[in-house]
């Protein structure tokens, strides 16, 4: 290859990866110091490591804290000072440090049981949400307390970028809210016209729709429940579905419920009446709140109803609850209102993303400056292509969405271990062909051939680990897996890259042994 060619290359892949560490890495102000525009690095998601927690207390109705039960007494007693008088007039007995309302819960035992129960449920429910660390722990016997990443990038945990703090913060607490909906999941239309005795052969005069009024309300409207419990007792909902499940492909998100024999048939005969109604909606709830909404534009009959909606977050939160609530995870206790969660700071430190991004600069750094070191300008080449390696890294961690732990950086630098030592392996074997006299030329054809198949089953056998823990871990360990997924194939492209540029670089310099740091020892004959 010419010098021409050889100086255009280097040129082109020098800004690229200029242009491409600036955006990666730099964040500036721009219009007149108005906006800022935030790095690739600081737009990447952390977990509570880096970012801290959200976190909210949920209390069965009838448990409250010590303020609001002083605020009670306060009311009711006024300046009484007579504490034995109080105890004797109030509703509510001491646990921990909650108080219980004794008139609702008799036996404080059995409300501990409950509670625990439900802790329980709602960890298997967090526990699909693929958190890298999430818990579900029960406070004083009566109360949950849940903690959840804030996943905030580090410019908004930072407060560089309000606009994404407020969208994760939102979307936090709709995560909490959906997923701590108590009751069983249930069916219902808000439209008074339904004829509930279509199809059967009741007296509607005899029952009436008074049989079908539940107590909760959908935009001030009174709903009916489509089950027929007044055909089948102890029949509910869960009696219907095998499994409620979401998907998102393309941008495009679907929940899917998958109907038993029974649930099937029932259906069919539900979408018949609402179809008949002049609203035409079906609302599935999960206790009193509303999750999604069917419009009903005819009678189905199938094993399985899709619906699509926008919001892939909002779908899988209302898969998980209901199909908890379906198979057995339905919450004994009614809970109070959900409040906003509070936030804490990062795990590691207010600094704790700064020091670990830092860290995985100085690695960079120091093994780049050992290649160079052994192997002079090959080593500079190697060490050009591990900058584009740690590139391509940060810019998955941000277009995947991978929540960024100290465990996710651990597996980049290993990753990043895995491309110098894939490189430094055939560099080794190159050096001691040319210390046995071949030529150089020789020397690299022979080394790359020899070493082949040990790079490539070691990249094969990584990439088969990286989808297994992507696929069946969860949380941490799927995170992980899918860095470990993109970092391997992206190792064994760069790999040959690395080879390409050796060639490019090398090719119009004389002495390519002095290039790569090596010496070939000529012997004589006697």
């Amino acid at each position: 290859m010419s010098k021409v060619k050889s100086a255009i290359i280097t040129t082109l892949l020098v800004l690229a990866i200029a242009v491409a560490a600036f955006f990666a890495v730099i964040s500036f102000p721009v219009e007149n110091n108005v906006k800022r525009l935030n790095s690739i690095a600081s737009n990447i998601n952390l977990g509570a490591d880096f970012s801290g927690y959200a976190y909210t207390t949920i209390y069965p109705e009838g448990v409250i804290t010590a303020e609001t039960y002083e605020n009670i007494e306060a009311e009711k007693y006024g300046d009484k000072t007579d504490d034995e008088d109080k105890d004797k007039q109030s509703n509510y007995a001491e646990v921990g440090g909650l108080y219980y309302d004794t008139t609702k819960y008799e036996d404080l035992n059995d409300l501990k049981c409950k509670v625990a129960c439900d802790a329980k449920s709602l960890n298997e429910r967090f526990g699909q949400k693929g958190y890298s660390s999430y818990t579900v722990a029960v406070e004083d016997g009566v109360s949950i307390k849940i903690s959840v990443p804030t996943n905030y990038t580090y410019a908004a945990y930072k407060g560089h970028d309000s606009s994404s703090q407020n969208s994760n913060f939102t979307t936090v607490n709709s995560v909490l809210s959906s997923l701590t909906a108590y009751g069983e999941l249930t069916l219902r239309t808000t439209d008074e016209s339904i004829s509930l005795s279509n199809g059967t052969n009741y007296d509607t005069t005899v029952r009436g729709n008074d049989d079908w009024v539940e107590i909760a309300k959908v935009d001030g409207k009174n709903t009916y429940s489509l089950a027929d419990k007044y055909k089948y007792k102890d029949e509910t909902e869960a009696d219907f579905f095998k499994s409620i499940t979401s998907s998102t492909i393309g941008g495009v998100s679907r929940i899917t419920f998958n109907f038993t024999d029974l649930g099937r048939t029932r259906f069919k005969e539900i979408t018949t009446r609402a179809y008949s109604s002049e609203s035409k909606t079906i609302y599935f709830c999960v206790g009193n709140t509303v999750l999604i909404n069917y419009s009903c534009t005819a009678t189905t009959d199938a094993k399985s109803l899709t619906l699509q909606a926008t919001d892939a977050t909002f779908v899988e939160n209302a898969a998980i609850t209901m199909n908890s609530a379906v198979n057995g995870g339905a919450l004994k206790l009614i809970y109070q209102d959900y409040e906003n969660a509070l936030t804490t700071e990062a795990a590691g430190g207010e600094n704790a993303a700064l020091l670990a991004f830092i860290a995985s600069i100085v690695v960079l750094a120091g093994l780049c400056a050992l290649m160079i070191v052994k192997y002079k300008k090959l080593g500079a080449v190697v060490s050009m292509i591990a900058v584009v390696f740690a590139l391509v890294i940060t810019y998955a961690l941000f277009l995947l969405n991978i929540q960024v732990t100290y465990a996710v950086i651990f597996t980049a630098v290993l990753l990043l271990g895995l491309f110098m030592f894939s490189n430094a392996i055939v560099f080794a074997e190159t050096k001691r062909m040319t210390e046995s006299g071949r030529t150089m030329q020789a020397s690299v054809k022979d080394a790359y051939k020899k070493v082949l198949m040990t790079v490539t089953d070691m990249h094969i056998v990584l990439v088969v680990v990286a989808i297994l823990l992507a696929t069946v871990g969860v949380g941490e360990v799927a995170a992980c897996g899918f860095i470990s997924l993109v970092g391997v194939i992206a190792s064994y492209v760069l790999y040959w890259f690395t080879r390409f540029m050796w060639y490019a670089l090398s090719s119009p310099v004389r002495d390519k042994f002095a290039f790569a740091g090596l010496k070939r020892v000529v012997y004589e004959d006697d």
